[in-house]
């Protein structure tokens, strides 16, 4: 009997002992991503996984697909791993579940030390995911956007570098040598990025093997999970977008038949048209759904497009009583820039002070008897008042609050009128008050520096006046956002004034229209796909 107990055991610690030298175990040592952008919006997506074999035997990783992508591709055939020591090997790609697939090396082959490249591709639509789409600028000039994040990954955490390229639709001249790309592009102004861009990555321009023009985004030791998001414009022109997908409408089906079948049937065709209409208004919400997280009002950490509406706004209604802060959201400063700048509002006036960075955490020093039109001073006080950490409730809290006093004033206000007149607002503060601030350094004036001088100088709080001495958006990148729990489109209590009819016609068809041309670039860096789990 003990016999058999110990040949059991002997059994189960060998299974054991298989089970862990089966599954091996590696970390990242660079990514490296390209995105070969077409003119309608589609791309070829290509990633070179670098792993580097910690434990057992490495056979591949789990890959979390992007969730705007719906219809994606693999090229299984094409894809790849190259080994250390010159062996290479095809891949077995295969669906898990949702979108998380399996990419391991096909035939149950395994690597046991070294590193072991991955080389995997898949086509996708960027237009129809929302991480492209048309924009104007502030000139009016016709843009087109690209906002998007590849992969984080969870074994990253000695990761040497994390690079991004671009190819775009542009074929470069030829008589432009490599060395004067950088130069024709800045000249001409061809691919304008974002500040943030600028400060967290190298930048390069390159001529691709078919002349087209190559953008480089390079990120030296980043973090585990590092979330490379990039954002920037190209001319329109470039693309050939088209637009997106609709329902049919509705009366066009019903156009070609005859007087005498629409005289004896016309009670039914009108209520079939209802029907159709309202259906297809439900799609297109459904489709804004799926393609941005966050939609209306909730302008995070993106620039975006400018918005176009004609139902249901007033042309040329102006709301002239938004906050400094409301103002902030509603000509599109990010969330992460408004918090910055509340947080260093607070610590120059001795209201908070800064324990650390990263972590961003402050020790509140004393408890300000805030005005009733100080509210969301108040919010983000008591949000750091229990443990010094700003987390993801509050932040949610937080934006909540604004969104919905910005929906109960501006719902029907002209977007343009309403972002026209708060930018001459801003401008004309600062010219009025840049008189009187003779240490102001003006190389460092820029938009969203101007719109912090007219909050924090026309706060009756702050009593340090801002000289443009300091950044006031230095916190930004400490601040994590996520945006799940945003609120979406309008609530019925928001609006009770209104008749009801109108506010759920105002609500179903202003969150389909407005999200599918606003909110679509939104959410990108906010879906970013965290993949590894190396087994």
């Amino acid at each position: 009997m003990t016999s058999n107990i110990s040949k059991v055991i002997i059994l189960i610690l060998c299974l054991f002992y298989g089970v862990f030298c089966y599954g091996g175990r590696g970390t990242i040592n660079f990514v490296e991503t390209d995105v070969e952008l077409k003119e309608d919006g589609s791309a070829l997506i290509k990633y070179a996984v670098d792993w580097r074999v910690v434990s057992g035997e490495l056979h591949g990783f789990y890959f979390q697909m992007d969730e705007k992508f719906i219809y994606p591709s693999f090229l299984k055939d094409e894809s790849f791993a190259v080994a250390s020591d010159g062996g290479r090997f095809d891949l077995s790609i295969k669906k898990v579940r949702g979108k998380k697939w399996d990419i391991v090396l096909a035939d149950g082959q395994g690597v046991r030390r070294g590193n072991l490249t991955y080389f995997f591709f898949f086509t996708a639509n960027f237009y129809n995911a929302g991480y492209v789409d048309k924009t104007t600028d502030a000139d009016g000039r016709k843009l087109v956007v690209f906002n998007w994040s590849p992969a984080q990954w969870d074994e990253g955490h000695n990761q040497d570098h994390y690079t991004l390229r671009v190819m775009t639709p542009l074929v470069l001249p030829p008589d432009i040598e490599s060395e004067s790309i950088r130069e024709y592009v800045y000249e001409n102004d061809l691919v304008p990025t974002e500040k943030w861009v600028n400060e967290n990555y190298k930048i390069d321009y390159q001529r691709a093997d078919d002349d087209r023009l190559h953008l480089v985004f390079h990120k030296e030791n980043p973090e585990n999970r590092f979330h490379m998001r990039v954002q920037f414009y190209m001319p329109q022109e470039w693309f050939d977008l088209g637009e997106l997908p609709t329902a049919k409408s509705a009366f066009a089906v019903f156009s070609n038949m005859n007087n005498n079948f629409l005289y004896n049937f016309l009670p039914f065709l009108i209520l079939i048209a209802f029907y159709l209409f309202f259906r297809s208004k439900k799609k297109s919400l459904d489709r804004a759904f799926k393609q941005a997280e966050t939609i209306n009002w909730d302008t995070l950490d993106w620039t975006p497009p400018r918005i176009e509406l004609s139902s249901f706004h007033v042309p040329g209604k102006v709301c002239k009583d938004l906050t400094t802060l409301e103002a902030a959201f509603y000509i599109g400063l990010p969330l992460k820039r408004v918090v910055s700048a509340m947080i260093d509002s607070m610590l120059s006036e001795d209201i908070f002070e800064l324990v650390s960075s990263d972590p961003l955490r402050v020790s509140p020093q004393k408890i300000p008897k805030f005005t009733h039109a100080e509210e969301y001073e108040q919010l983000l006080y008591h949000c750091f008042a229990d443990d010094g950490l700003l987390d993801q409730k509050e932040l949610e809290d937080f934006m909540n609050r604004i969104v919905e006093n910005i929906k109960k004033k501006a719902w029907d206000a002209d977007i343009e009128a309403t972002t026209s007149y708060y930018h001459k607002k801003i401008n004309h503060y600062t010219a009025v008050h840049f008189k009187e601030n003779k240490q102001q350094n003006s190389a460092s004036k820029d938009k969203d520096e101007a719109w912090y001088f007219w909050y924090h100088n026309s706060n009756r709080r702050y009593r340090n006046t801002y000289y443009y001495n300091r950044n006031p958006y230095a916190y930004e990148r400490h601040i994590d956002v996520n945006v799940d729990h945003i609120n979406q489109g309008f609530s019925m209590d928001t609006l009770a004034n209104l008749n009801a009819c109108h506010d759920a016609c105002h609500n179903a068809c202003h969150n389909a229209c407005h999200s599918a041309c606003h909110s679509a670039c939104h959410s990108a860096c906010h879906s970013a796909c965290v993949s590894g789990g190396s087994h």
